[in-house]
């Protein structure tokens, strides 16, 4: 590893032979975008005559191009030449007058018009003096020597303006939409929706209905292979949870994706293969992009959320931001009260070597909790590449009860033995939890640097309180208390600069965890025990990529070093107690052209059990069923291959993915007792082959999108004790029908259907739903209101069975799924933060 971070010091201390810029320029004069060239990089040495070309405005982004591509897209239509000799690049403007004429296009919505044809008449004659074309933000500039001039402006679809022009600068020309088609023709666009990007695929937000949808929650619930719940989790097809990222910073709270206008979003881009700088166990990605920050002074955000599942549930949230000169300032604090339940029906099947036991218990279950949550910070950009910033956030449960009074039927040998009546009464408490993050941006010379760090201190836990009463078996009060408390150190250099054609990015990732954990039953009918895991990691890595035509190359390497320690009553575990060294290589070969994108993936990762999953403790549930960790699990090798084609509107994709000692959930008897015992063990392999297909075609006012996700299991339960083959496969479709009413209004009417499906032990029933939705905002988008019926017909269930070593688990649950609510948000002075902080050691949060 020594010899990894010389040689990845060495490679960035190195020269470049060619200079590649990435930038976004926003309607600023190109004379001062060529200054900065200047600065960014030192091959080439550009020449212009700065008052010539500061009339001119560009918007533009460049994406890894060289300094002649780069200004020459800054160019655009505008009548400026370029010339290149040896390491000198002359820009000058080929027709210099004494005026210029200036103005802005926007559509009858308002949105700039990029690409309009600007002509210049002569006030006399009406011959051609001059023109151009306007940019992507609508802007034009033409010069010109007359005094006064007749301008004409056209685009297709909208009427043609002729305007009397007595100075230089016109303002903002609005255009209208022409009443008058061509007959028998119909001219249409298309915008393409996905487009292959760095390990997965880029949904152009910005420029569809998404732009429309209300918050960031409502986009991500409409994007291809990605799922959120009803519960607000968020998953991706075949690739488990993603890490999700706000303009580089990682969301540790989903209800922030609720606070973020998707008016707001430029683009997501949705990862199937992370790349190595991302952690090993990190399956899938979901990066957020906005268009970027404005605004000074003070802004303010108020939501306020109310819905009703059965009962009703609440949240608050105020934010506050002040910006002045680089710095900024920002605090939120969020309010929550939830109430959730289950209406279950739960059977089990036991059968050991003299008796066979069937038990079946209505359990309905209440709970209902009430968490606050404040954050405070700060970032300040010192210079154009320089920025730091800081945050601190405080979490603690207010509240958390639940109870649940089932009624418990036994079967033994065919023959109904007795009747067991219930009472559960469980607490359960988070916090206080706190967390504080820094970060540094920086840039010297070509070198960028991108340094996180991270502190976290929880605590939680819970106790039951259990009351068993019975005719023919004894009379059981069962008292339960579990503790957890855990802390995290961690930090993450990334360092990036371009080397030849491409991109080299390297850096290394520290982490430090340790955890406590208690469990105590003073009746004994399961034992007590008391665990400490401390955890380290060391992790460099490295990727380089290379963009050559159509064609983009991307290989990475990360090395992990882990070492644990797992004490039982405050002795050492051997077994436990582990050190792991392993490589995780990932490459992608992307292919692009017009309409058509190619993506072939590789990928080697890691899934560790979570610090829960690695207690001792055996925890009991009732007198039949026990739940346990298991201290001896292994870590999980994933290798992921993955194939993406996308044309136009319509997306494919196929994987492979081979899981070796796959961490497996799993029944089977306790000590050969009339007790079933669940708990999570390792299986030597299991594979899985997926494939989705989506369609979003575009009939004016309706868009549906279409997507079907096919999985296929292997995995021979009965080869491990089950009495059922379960690999058959399985599919899930949903059709999302938008209905756009105006550019401020929309609805969606989403159905979905999943069939029956097979995930290791379990077999799930099919099950389908309806979900409504309509959205509106008012005040130039600063007053938003979303109303929302999820599950209309009451039709989305959680029913499975699992089919264990001599047990059989069934559950068929409602989890009061169908809801309607309202959201509002109101804006004052909106305006994204600057915060760039990523925080570091993420994966090890979530295993805590």
């Amino acid at each position: 590893m020594k010899h990894l971070l010389i040689a990845l010091l060495c490679v960035c201390c190195s020269q470049l032979q060619a200079q590649r810029i990435s930038k976004l320029y926003n309607n600023v004069s190109l004379a001062s975008a060529l200054k900065e060239l200047n600065t960014l990089q030192d091959r080439y040495t550009v020449n212009f005559i700065y008052d010539d070309l500061e009339d001119f405005k560009v918007s533009t982004r460049l994406s890894n191009l060289t300094v002649p591509d780069a200004i020459h897209q800054l160019i655009g239509f505008y009548p400026i030449r370029m010339t290149i000799k040896d390491n000198v690049i002359l820009v000058e403007c080929t027709h210099k007058a004494q005026h210029h004429l200036t103005g802005k296009l926007v559509d009858e919505h308002n949105e700039p018009m990029p690409y309009a044809n600007v002509l210049l008449l002569s006030v006399g004659d009406s011959s051609v003096i001059a023109g151009g074309v306007s940019n992507e933000s609508g802007v034009f500039v033409v010069p010109y020597e007359p005094e006064n001039v007749l301008v004409k402006i056209s685009y297709v679809g909208y009427e043609t303006i002729f305007r009397l022009c007595m100075k230089e600068d016109v303002g903002t020309i609005q255009l209208k939409p022409s009443s008058l088609y061509l007959q028998t023709v119909k001219i249409r666009g298309h915008q393409q929706l996905y487009k292959i990007s760095k390990g997965g695929m880029t949904i152009d937000v910005e420029h569809s209905l998404l732009r429309q949808a209300g918050t960031a929650n409502d986009v991500l619930k409409q994007l291809p292979r990605v799922n959120v719940g009803h519960d607000g989790a968020i998953t991706v097809f075949a690739k488990g949870t993603p890490e999700v990222y706000i303009n580089d910073r990682l969301v540790r709270n989903l209800q922030d994706l609720a606070h973020l206008n998707s008016s707001e979003i430029k683009s997501v881009d949705v990862i199937t293969n992370p790349g190595s700088q991302y952690n090993a166990e990190v399956q899938s990605v979901i990066r957020i992009k906005t268009k970027g920050t404005h605004g000074e002074g003070f802004s303010a955000e108020a939501t306020l959320s109310a819905d009703n599942n059965s009962q009703w549930n609440t949240q608050d949230q105020f934010s506050l931001t002040y910006r002045a000169a680089g710095l900024e300032i920002f605090g939120s604090t969020v309010y929550g009260n939830s109430y959730t339940g289950e209406a279950n029906t739960i059977s089990s099947s036991i059968s050991t070597t003299a008796h066979s036991l069937y038990t079946q218990q209505d359990a309905n279950t209440d709970f209902r909790s009430s968490y606050t949550q404040s954050k405070l910070g700060f970032s300040y950009d010192f210079s154009p590449h320089h920025s730091l910033g800081a945050s601190y956030s405080l979490f603690k449960s207010i509240t958390g009860r639940g109870y649940c009074n089932p009624t418990q039927d036994v079967w033994r040998d065919g023959a109904y033995a007795t009747q067991i009546h219930q009472q559960l009464q469980l607490d359960v408490f988070n916090g206080p939890d706190h967390e504080m993050n820094a970060y540094y941006l920086g840039k010297t010379g070509r070198l960028n640097i991108n340094f996180n760090t991270t502190c976290l201190w929880k605590k939680d836990g819970r106790n039951d309180d259990w009351q068993e009463r019975s005719h023919e078996l004894e009379n059981r009060n069962v008292h339960t208390y579990n503790t957890r408390r855990s802390k995290l150190m961690a930090a993450k250099l990334v360092l990036s600069l371009p080397l030849g054609q491409g991109m080299l990015e390297g850096g290394a990732e520290l982490t430090h965890t340790t955890a406590h954990s208690t469990y105590q039953n003073p009746e004994n009918y399961v034992g007590s025990t008391e665990n400490d895991t401390r955890e380290s990691r060391v992790a460099p890595f490295m990727d380089y990529s290379l963009a050559l035509g159509h064609w983009t190359f991307d290989a990475g390497l990360r090395y992990e070093h882990v070492d644990t320690e797992y004490r039982l009553f405050g002795k050492r575990e051997e077994e436990p107690s582990r050190s792991y060294s392993n490589w995780f290589p990932n490459a992608s070969l992307s292919w692009n052209n017009n309409s058509w994108s190619m993506q072939l993936n590789y990928a080697q990762k890691i899934s560790r059990p979570s610090y829960r999953d690695l207690r001792s403790n055996v925890q009991y549930v009732n007198r039949f069923t026990y739940e346990a960790g298991n201290p001896y699990l292994q870590p999980t090798i994933r290798h992921n291959i993955e194939l993406n084609v996308i044309y136009k509107w319509v997306n494919v994709n196929l994987g492979y993915s081979y899981r070796k000692q796959d961490i497996v959930y799993s029944a089977g008897l306790y000590q050969d007792q009339e007790i079933s015992l669940i708990q999570n063990r390792n299986y030597p392999h299991t594979q899985l082959l997926y494939g989705a297909v989506i369609v979003s075609p575009k009939f004016g006012w309706y868009q549906p999108t279409l997507e079907v996700d096919l999985q296929k299991p292997f995995f021979p339960t009965k080869r491990y004790g089950s009495s059922r083959d379960l690999q058959d496969p399985s599919a899930s479709l949903e059709l999302n029908n938008k209905l756009v009413f105006s550019r401020h209004s929309f609805a969606t009417i989403l159905l979905a259907y999943n069939t029956e499906a097979c995930t290791d032990f379990i077999k799930a029933k099919s099950s389908g739903a309806i979900d409504l939705a309509y959205s509106h905002s008012f005040l130039h988008e600063s007053l938003s209101l979303n109303f929302f019926i999820n599950d209309l017909l009451k039709t989305r269930r959680s029913a499975w069975t699992q089919y264990g070593e001599n047990v059989v688990n069934t559950k068929d649950c409602y989890e009061f799924t169908r809801c309607i609510g309202l959201n509002l948000t109101w804006h004052f002075n909106a305006s994204h933060s600057k915060y760039k902080g990523t925080g570091a050691g993420i994966d090890e949060k979530r295993r805590l």
